[in-house]
């Protein structure tokens, strides 16, 4: 009994009129664990030796105001969730409880549906924000660089377009508990503003993910995947290099030859993609497949060595249309390839580096002219210049 108790989200209701308090807690106890408190001292003196999930506020209460024990709470508590159900709502105070990051806003009287709804989403916004926390500790450790991390900070306070992406995940991150089963765009939308990131720092990789993705996602329609398959395979694709923040930047841009160790260093960027995208919870298959997404179907790829179809079929993919892209760009190291070239050396490394069956698969389309895309125009959406969504969006889904 005690534990299942404990096993359900905390709530705490502040509230000086004991008719809101009994009311909320009636309406929140069969599947929460409700904590009361009649004014704001009470409340801090709970929140300093309990754990609380979420704190249901009053704004006017007798000593400590609301507004003032939200600001509290923001300092002192940032993980707690708060949602506002007053009688006394004014313009001054809701823009108040926006700046201090309020999850709702409710006005008295309310009722069942509202305070339930307004908890459920609370609650949601908070898991989708510790996974990200997770996330953010996973690439420190990654990383071990505090200046690396304030580079990738910087750029993206730079950019108007990435400083929004980030926005939006943080405003609706809880959104991912509902979406988890169809992996909706915006389970990636935090990873995706950092893929970008990466490639915003080298022109070489600008567009590189979106045009794997819109590769993969073309073989895999074609091979005839369900629509889930084919979503896992396009999110893997847009974030097979996410782990090439943990290496090194003047390694990546090198031109020429990398001495073993270099290399060595470099091939970890699969390992430590799959274990970026780790607490943000998405799909198992996608981290799989960015793990190996460098297998070669003869067993001598990285990083653990995989052949054949032991390789996952989704990495297989991905590691085609990665190959097919790096061969039809400019790198440091050369210029880009002449289509039958490129072709040609598919064909001779098929069931050597590529699966063999796909290769064909992947060949018939370039030849159908699916793989045509405006290398220009999905390099300057990635740079944030131009419209890809609107330039591209039709070819993508074509």
């Amino acid at each position: 009994m005690v534990e299942a108790l404990l096993a359900k989200p905390t709530v705490l209701v502040v509230d000086d009129e004991r008719g809101p308090r009994e009311s909320l807690r009636m309406i929140l106890e069969p599947a929460h664990r409700v904590l009361l408190a009649g004014n704001g001292s009470e409340a801090l003196e709970i929140l300093r030796t309990t754990s609380v999930d979420i704190v249901s506020l009053d704004l006017n209460m007798p000593g400590m105001k609301g507004t003032e024990l939200m600001a509290t709470l923001r300092g002192e508590f940032p993980q707690v969730e708060v949602v506002v159900i007053t009688g006394y709502g004014t313009v001054e105070t809701a823009t108040l409880a926006v700046r201090y990051g309020i999850s709702d806003y409710l006005q008295k009287p309310f009722d069942v549906v509202q305070v339930t709804a307004a908890v459920s989403r609370a609650l949601e916004r908070q898991r989708g924000q510790r996974q990200l926390v997770a996330f953010l500790e996973a690439l420190g450790s990654v990383l071990g660089r505090e200046r690396d991390v304030r580079a990738l900070l910087a750029e993206v306070a730079r950019s108007p377009r990435l400083r929004g992406s980030v926005r939006e995940v943080m405003d609706h991150a809880g959104q991912r508990a509902r979406a988890r089963e169809s992996e909706s765009a915006r389970t990636s939308a935090f990873l995706e503003v950092l893929a970008e990131t990466i490639e915003s720092q080298d022109r070489f990789m600008r567009g590189h993910a979106r045009r794997v993705a819109l590769y993969s996602g073309l073989l895999a329609e074609r091979i005839c995947l369900s629509a889930k398959e084919q979503e896992h395979v396009r999110i893997a694709a847009f974030l097979h290099d996410l782990g090439k923040i943990g290496i090194p930047t003047e390694l990546l841009r090198r031109p020429g030859a990398l001495e073993p160790a270099e290399r060595e260093l470099v091939e970890r960027h699969s390992e430590i993609g799959a274990r970026l995208v780790e607490p943000l919870g998405i799909a198992t298959g996608i981290a799989t497949a960015i793990r190996h997404h460098h297998e070669w179907w003869d067993g001598s790829g990285y990083p653990d060595g995989l052949h054949g179809d032991e390789i996952p079929l989704a990495a297989r993919i991905v590691h085609l249309a990665n190959a097919f892209d790096a061969m039809t760009c400019d790198r440091p190291y050369r210029r880009a390839l002449p289509r039958d070239v490129v072709a040609r050396e598919l064909q001779r490394f098929a069931g050597v580096q590529f699966d063999p069956g796909l290769t064909k698969e992947f060949l018939a389309l370039v030849e159908s002219g699916a793989c045509d895309v405006d290398l220009e125009v999905v390099a300057e959406a990635v740079a944030g210049v131009g419209g890809w969504k609107e330039s591209a969006g039709s070819s993508a889904q074509s």
